[in-house]
């Protein structure tokens, strides 16, 4: 394998909500900041490819009542200006995957309309299916954490789905999760040193994952779904001797930020 993949963690800004929402507490009214992210990968046969976008800038204009009182945005970062950065724009972007279509990884999906990442935005099939059966049914186009116009009938942007387990590139695997909602797009990333496997929201802690507490708040469908997933998940981690990058754990997204590329 090539060893000059290399990634870095993006920061898009974080929200500020109740513990409970992200791992089960005895405490209803403990806090939590929750980062946003996203994943930057630069592959040496395919380019740029982008892991999910963060909120959307305009949250208090697109976003729910709900959503903005459960999940109140505290700082955000847009995917464009995260990419700026990076002296990089959409348009340099080759393969988009979101991990899912909540809010919060699918805020600037937007800004891609008729990039090149746009016309073939990789999501799980089962959770495209799901998302678009259920906002269809309300007349807001919004349904809990989907917020139909950021990505239902979003003029230039065209999705292309998977199932199961999927090669992207070499070093690169995507595999669907059945946990969180119907389907969260996992991936596996083989550096020169190391193996990352990026669960999603699968699993949203480290603590989660190292002392098995499922989310207090009220995504999740099942604890089972839950539990059930962890099970795959540490299986493929012992398998792939891989470090593990969970979905919205403060302390390790600054971590892995401060780093910049990883190879």
């Amino acid at each position: 394998m090539d060893e000059r993949i290399k990634i870095k963690i993006l920061d898009l800004g974080e929200i500020t909500c109740r513990k409970k929402e992200l791992i089960q507490t005895d405490s209803e009214e403990a806090m939590i900041l929750s980062p946003m992210e996203a994943v930057l990968i630069y592959h040496p046969e395919i380019g740029y490819i982008l892991y999910d976008t963060g909120n959307d800038p305009q949250w208090a204009l697109s976003y729910t009542e709900s959503i903005r009182e459960i999940y109140p945005v505290t700082r955000t970062v847009s995917i464009e200006d995260a990419l700026q950065k990076e002296n990089l724009t959409v348009e340099d972007i080759d393969v988009l995957i979101l991990s899912h279509l909540h809010f919060d990884h699918a805020g600037g999906l937007k800004f891609f309309s008729n990039t090149k990442a746009g016309r073939q935005v990789i999501v799980s099939e089962d959770e495209y299916k799901d998302a678009i059966k259920e906002i269809e049914k309300s007349p807001e186009r919004n349904k809990g954490a989907y917020i139909g116009k950021l990505f239902y009938q979003l003029p230039g942007i065209e999705f292309k789905t998977i199932s199961g387990q999927a090669e992207l590139a070499e070093g690169i695997t995507l595999f669907v999760q059945k946990c969180h909602t119907a389907g969260v797009v996992g991936m596996i990333v083989e550096l020169r040193d190391k193996t990352v496997l990026f669960t999603g929201d699968t699993v949203y802690l480290k603590e989660t994952y190292e002392k098995e507490l499922p989310p207090g708040g009220g995504i999740n469908k099942t604890q089972k779904e839950f539990f059930d997933n962890l099970k795959v998940l540490k299986k493929m981690q012992k398998e792939q001797k891989a470090e593990m990058f969970f979905g919205h754990d403060y302390e390790q997204a600054k971590k892995w930020q401060a780093f910049g590329w990883v190879e």
